[in-house]
């Protein structure tokens, strides 16, 4: 006799033959199954299966009342997922044929033994078993389809689409469902030479494809261009699997920046920050000293290696030194060198920073922090050329150019006699301005989306999306650390977003919580999107690509509503 079940499985009889239905009860009991009850009606079983919720159900074909058996099992199984038997002691055609619709997991013909029974009941729970961990794995790799940034579309071998993920109907412009047991080249809204690409992607071998690019106005406003992938199925080389990439970010951002938002690694579009261009570029191509001044944050060291960059000696090394973390007692030393034995703990010859960058860049960052002493010796190195290590007296001469880099107002540091007035004269030869963000507010939308692009890469993030109301904070935040602050502050909010889009709360509090320099929200502005334009535009003092980023679309798909409403 079979070992009963350890999980005491629980079992519904629907059989109207009270004999037999006792003769069942036994025999299940005996193996060690539950009964829950036994039924002589389909709809007594329709009633009692949701309240008695059992693990298998043993049907009999022929029932009394309006419903069979076969009608009662399609019922119970279109809304809850139970095994079910059917027993009959009729096994026509016409019976099996019609019992196999209903999707039974088994099927026993009277009479029958308990073996045969025990077989039965074991088979349709393991079955059962094995399905429902395939439909879990399915819904799992649904799940992880529909999750991904990148869309996905499987097609039969017939090229009709049995699967398509929501991240590729929000970018193909169609609910996903719509697409089902469509054609993919009818189902995809592309361009006729995009769709002619596809078809011949799908009739080369896997080593011989290329990504697809291709643009299409999904169901989010977005204008999205894709790279398209096409990929054999593992299962059967005969269907597809088309990947698709939002590529729009990063498009935008390199025709921004090809259209001259950046500058040698610095990006601004305002003119502001074209003039600070400007005055890289003329620094750049001579040799004299220059001081880059600009508050905390603003790039100072990032614009002095541009001017090293652009300048004859880009072959040479660029050697950047934080004059505020110069050790008092040892600055000389770690600027000039020394000889061993010069000092304690000078167990060898060094050489300093100047030899260091010989033929190329000293940049001297937050220069105002050196010492008085120090700036006496390194004001005789920049009037003559050479240098005396520390502890030797013999001089070195030294082929380097000096970008001097301060937050400080220097002109009020000499008046306060902590630094001298020679010296300022002497570093400030050339100059560089850089301007705060506060005063270049046209350039945020660009920096958020660059700033964006690199922390996703740096952090794993998926996140590609700012929304219009935390942008908005974002230009009116006076930013008083600057570029450096609205680095952080994306970086911050990438790792707290929970969607595809920044949102305001995902900001730093500081930044969420500040007063907002104009008043009305995004979420305030007219519901008609040719007034949501207007107002976005007028909000920028006309500036398209800042309007753009504040109504979460990009700078063509804007210019094409421009055209569509005749808006100058």
């Amino acid at each position: 006799m079979p070992h009963p079940p350890a999980d005491t499985p629980r079992v519904l009889i629907v059989e109207d033959e009270v004999i037999v239905a006792m003769e069942l009860q036994d025999r299940l009991e005996h193996l060690g199954y539950a009964v829950t009850d036994t039924l002589t009606t389909g709809e007594a079983a329709l009633k009692q299966v949701p309240e008695q919720a059992p693990d298998l159900i043993l049907m009999d074909i022929r029932l009394d009342g309006a419903m069979d058996g076969i009608e009662t099992a399609e019922a119970i199984r279109a809304v809850q997922d139970i095994p079910v038997i059917f027993l009959t002691a009729y096994s026509d055609d016409r019976t099996l044929e019609r019992a196999k619709a209903a999707a039974p997991f088994g099927y026993i013909v009277k009479p029958f033994e308990e073996r045969e029974l025990y077989a039965a009941v074991e088979v349709a729970r393991n079955i059962h078993r094995l399905e429902r961990q395939l439909q879990e794995q399915r819904d799992d790799l649904l799940q992880i389809l529909d999750g991904l940034r990148q869309g996905t579309a499987m097609t039969d071998p017939e090229g009709c689409i049995t699967f398509c993920s929501r991240a590729a109907g929000r970018m193909l412009g169609l609910p996903p469902d719509a697409m089902q047991g469509m054609p993919w080249a009818e189902a995809f809204p592309l361009a006729d030479a995009t769709l002619a690409a596809l078809r011949e992607a799908t009739t080369l071998a896997p080593e011989e494809r290329t990504a697809i690019p291709a643009e299409v106005d999904g169901t989010d406003g977005r204008h999205y261009r894709m790279e398209i992938d096409v990929q054999d199925d593992p299962r059967d080389p005969a269907r597809h699997i088309f990947v698709l990439y939002d590529v729009t970010a990063v498009h935008d951002l390199r025709r921004m920046l090809d259209e001259g938002a950046s500058y040698r690694g610095i990006i601004g579009t305002s003119d502001a920050m074209q003039e600070v261009f400007r005055q890289i570029e003329q620094v750049a191509q001579v040799n004299s000293t220059a001081l880059i001044h600009g508050e905390t944050g603003t790039g100072k060291e990032l614009a002095a290696r541009a001017i090293h960059n652009a300048s004859a000696r880009a072959d040479g090394p660029f050697v950047a030194v934080n004059c505020a973390a110069l050790n008092q007692e040892l600055a000389g030393s770690q600027l000039f060198g020394h000889t061993k034995g010069a000092f304690t703990g000078a167990t060898s010859d060094r050489p300093g920073f100047f030899e260091t960058a010989e033929g190329g860049t000293l940049f001297l960052d937050e220069i105002g922090d050196i010492p008085l002493e120090v700036q006496r010796q390194l004001l005789r190195v920049l009037e003559e050329e050479e240098i005396a290590r520390v502890g030797e007296t013999k001089t070195r001469p030294v082929d380097v150019r000096i970008l001097a880099a301060t937050h400080r107002d220097l002109r009020a540091e000499v008046e306060a006699g902590r630094f001298r007035e020679d010296m300022l004269y002497r570093i400030r030869i050339a100059r560089v301005e850089l301007p705060p963000l506060r005063q270049r507010r046209a350039d945020i939308p660009l920096l958020v989306r660059a700033l964006l692009q690199d922390a996703r890469a740096r952090l794993g993030k998926e996140a590609d999306g700012i929304h219009p109301d935390a942008m908005r904070q974002l230009i009116s935040y006076d930013w008083p650390g600057n570029v450096r602050e609205l680095r952080n502050a994306i970086e911050y909010a990438l790792i707290r977003a929970r969607h595809a889009v920044l949102q305001m709360d995902d900001l730093p509090p500081e930044i969420a919580a500040a007063e907002d320099a104009a008043a009305t929200p995004a979420s305030e502005w007219p519901d008609d999107e040719e007034g949501r334009i207007r107002a976005a535009l007028a909000h920028t003092d006309g500036n398209r690509t800042e309007a753009a980023e504040l109504l979460g679309m990009s700078r063509a798909t804007l210019y094409r509503r421009l055209d569509t409403y005749g808006i100058g």
